[in-house]
C-alpha cells in the first residue's frame, strides 16, 4: 500500500467557515483544503502604499510536525519545485518554519482541477469539449517535457519523473492557463527521503503498467498517466478505476484499452491514434519524450493556437464555473477584508535596519539616518548644478524622422485535391497540391485554381496582418462534353452541389472536420441552427458532409455573422469571419 505523504487526501474538506490567521510574515484568508497530512490555504502578504499578494501556503498539520519522514518528504518537495520555473507549472515561492509546522509557499491558481471540471460536467451530463481535452494535455505535455528535461547548475540531469500525474495535480485557472501541481512524491536525484523497495507511490487508477508492477521507472511512466488524464477528458470515462486496488492494479498491468472513439463517436481518428500511443503498455511503443506527445496534439489543434485555445477555454469555464466563481470571490475578499483589520493593528517593522560602526551589534533605524540624508541630498544639489554651468550641453539636434513603418503581412496554404494551378489577384503563385502564399497584404484576394479536365474554382478570402490561413479546395470535374465553366457562381455550384447530394444518399462516408474563428474578440457558435457548447477559435469538430449554415454572434461587441460552408468527407474546412 502506498505510504502516507503531505498532501492533501483526494477528497478535501472545505469548512463552514474560516477565521484568518497570523502566520509569519502571511495572512491567511481562506482554508482551501484539509487532509489527513496537510492543509492548503490562500494567503496574503501585505507592503508598502497598499501592496498586495495573493499566494497558497502548505503546511503539515500540527499533530505531525515532529514525524521525520513526513518532513523529509516536504523537503524534497520544496527543493525540487523551487527549480522549477515554467508556465504550466505551479511556481514555488518559500519553503521554511514557523512555530514547528513546516511549509510551502506557492503560486495561487484561481480556478479548478481537473478532477473537479470533469465531475461537475458528469453531474450536468456534458462531455469536455475535444479541442478543450486536446489542449489541457498539451499544456500540460509542455510543463512535463520542461521537468524531464530539467538539470541542475552542473549541467547534470534531475531525471525528474512526476510519479503521480492525475486529475487532481493538473490545475485549471478561470482565465484558462493549465498547470501541474504537486510534486510531493517526485523521483529526482535531489531526494533525501528514499522510497522503500516494494512501496507504490502514486494513485493507483494513473500508475504505468510497469509502476503497478514495482518495476523501476523513467519520465515515460508521465507520459503514460497523462494520455489517461487525456482519455478520461475525452470520454467522461474512468480508464482503469475497478472495485478494488488490486483489480485497478491487475487492470492496468493489462492495458487492454479501446480507443477513445468507442466511447465518444465524436473523438476523430488522429486523436485516437494519439492517445493510443501515449497508453501503450510497452514504454518503448509509447511517446519517448513529452515535447513528441506534445507536438502531435499542436498539430491536431492546427490553425487554432493555445492562445486563442485558452481564451475559448476560459469562457467554457466561466460558464461552467459561474456560481463558484461568485462564491471564491465572496470568501476571498471578506478574508482579505478580515486580514488588512489584522494587519493594520500589528506593529509597525522597520523593513531597512542598519548596523553602527561606532556600536558594532547595535540597531539602528531609518529614522535615525534622516539629518545625513538631508545634508548629503543638499550636497548632491549643488554639486549638480555646478557641474551643468561647467559642462553645459550644446543644444540638442533635431530629431531624426521616425522609420516608416512596415505593414504586417499574412500568408496561407492552399491544399487541392489534384495538381493544379494557384494564381491570387490574378498572379501565378505555384503549383502543385500544396502551394503556399507569402507576404498576403492584409484585405481581400481573389483565388483562382486551375487544373486539365477540371473546373475552374473561383473564390475570395481575406486576411488580416500576420494571419496565416489554410484554404482547403476541391475541384470538380468536367462535364463529359468538356465544356468551360467560366461563371464563377456556377463554377462554385459545379464544384460544390454534387457532393451535397451525393452525401445525402451515401449517409456512411466518413465526417468532415470544420474549424470556425473570427477575426476580432470571440463569438459564440451555431451550425444548422443548433448552438454548440464551444466558442470561437474553432477548431477540427466532426461534422457531416453536406451543405452546412455557419452563425458566429457575440452580442457585446455587435458580431452576428452567417455562411454557408460544403463539408467534405474526411476534409477540413476552415471558415474564417473577417469582422473588421
Amino acid at each position: 500500500m502506498p505510504q502516507p505523504n503531505p498532501r492533501p487526501s483526494s477528497e478535501p474538506q472545505r469548512p463552514a467557515s474560516f477565521e484568518p490567521e497570523v502566520f509569519g510574515k502571511y495572512f491567511l484568508v481562506d482554508r482551501i483544503a484539509v487532509g489527513g497530512m496537510a492543509e492548503i490555504f490562500k494567503a496574503k502578504t501585505f507592503g508598502h502604499g497598499g501592496f498586495e499578494k495573493l499566494l497558497v501556503v502548505k503546511r503539515i498539520l500540527s499533530n505531525l510536525s515532529s514525524n521525520h519522514e513526513f518532513e523529509e518528504m516536504f523537503v524534497d518537495e520544496a527543493k525540487v519545485s523551487a527549480t522549477l520555473q515554467h508556465a504550466n507549472i505551479v511556481q514555488t515561492f518559500e519553503f521554511g518554519k514557523i512555530r514547528e509546522n513546516c511549509f510551502i509557499a506557492m503560486e495561487c491558481v484561481e480556478g479548478k482541477d481537473i478532477k473537479g471540471l470533469l465531475r461537475k460536467l458528469a453531474h450536468k451530463r456534458r462531455l469536455l469539449p475535444i479541442e478543450f481535452a486536446v489542449y489541457v494535455a498539451h499544456e500540460a505535455a509542455k510543463g512535463l517535457a520542461y521537468a524531464h528535461r530539467k538539470q541542475d547548475r552542473e549541467g547534470q540531469d534531475l531525471d525528474l519523473v512526476h510519479r503521480d500525474m492525475s486529475p487532481s495535480n493538473v490545475l485549471i485557472s478561470y482565465e484558462g492557463e493549465v498547470k501541474i501541481a504537486d510534486f510531493g512524491i517526485a523521483k529526482a536525484k535531489t531526494n533525501t527521503y528514499t522510497t522503500r523497495d516494494g512501496v507504490l507511490k502514486g494513485k493507483f487508477e494513473y500508475m504505468s503498467p510497469e509502476q503497478a508492477s514495482g518495476h523501476d521507472i523513467d519520465h515515460r511512466s508521465d507520459i503514460f498517466s497523462l494520455g489517461i488524464i487525456l482519455y478520461e477528458c475525452l470520454t467522461g470515462r474512468r480508464l482503469f478505476k475497478a472495485g478494488s486496488d488490486l483489480k485497478t492494479l491487475e487492470a492496468i498491468k493489462a492495458c487492454d484499452i479501446d480507443p477513445p472513439s468507442v466511447h465518444n463517436p465524436a473523438v476523430p481518428a488522429r486523436v485516437d491514434q494519439i492517445v493510443m500511443r501515449a497508453l501503450a503498455r510497452r514504454p518503448d511503443d509509447r511517446y519517448q519524450e513529452a515535447h513528441e506527445f506534445q507536438a502531435d496534439l499542436m498539430e491536431f489543434l492546427h490553425p487554432a493556437t493555445p492562445d486563442l485555445t485558452r481564451q475559448s477555454f476560459a469562457h467554457f469555464l466561466g460558464d461552467v464555473f459561474a456560481q463558484e466563481i461568485a462564491d471564491e470571490r465572496r470568501r476571498l475578499e471578506e478574508g482579505t477584508r478580515r486580514a488588512n483589520e489584522i494587519h493594520q493593528q500589528a506593529p509597525e517593522v522597520d523593513l531597512e535596519p542598519s548596523w553602527s560602526d561606532s556600536a558594532p551589534g547595535t540597531l539602528h533605524t531609518a529614522g535615525s539616518r534622516l539629518p545625513i540624508v538631508v545634508v548629503v541630498g543638499v550636497m548632491l544639489l549643488l554639486l549638480g548644478g555646478l557641474a551643468w554651468v561647467v559642462f553645459r550641453p550644446s543644444p540638442a539636434p533635431e530629431p531624426l524622422a521616425p522609420p516608416p513603418l512596415v505593414a504586417l503581412t499574412g500568408s496561407a496554404t492552399v491544399e487541392i485535391d489534384v495538381p493544379a494551378r494557384v494564381l491570387v489577384d490574378e498572379q501565378p503563385v505555384g503549383e502543385g497540391t500544396r502551394v503556399e502564399v507569402r507576404d498576403l497584404a492584409a484585405g481581400e484576394h481573389m483565388l483562382r485554381i486551375e487544373a486539365a479536365g477540371f473546373v475552374p474554382r473561383f473564390t475570395t478570402f481575406r486576411i488580416a496582418e500576420g494571419d496565416r490561413l489554410r484554404i482547403a479546395e476541391r475541384l470538380a470535374p468536367l462535364p463529359a462534353d468538356g465544356a468551360e465553366v467560366s461563371d464563377p457562381t456556377a463554377a462554385e455550384a459545379a464544384a460544390g452541389e454534387p457532393e451535397a447530394a451525393s452525401t445525402a444518399s451515401s449517409p456512411s462516408k466518413e465526417p468532415g472536420l470544420i474549424g470556425v474563428n473570427v477575426s476580432r474578440n470571440w463569438a459564440h457558435v451555431w451550425i444548422d441552427g443548433q448552438k454548440l457548447d464551444l466558442t470561437t477559435p474553432l477548431a477540427k469538430v466532426p461534422i457531416e458532409p453536406g451543405v452546412h449554415t455557419v452563425r458566429v454572434e457575440n452580442e457585446a461587441f455587435g458580431i452576428d455573422a452567417t455562411r454557408q460552408v460544403t463539408i467534405d468527407p474526411g476534409e477540413v474546412a476552415t471558415v474564417l469571419f473577417d469582422l473588421e
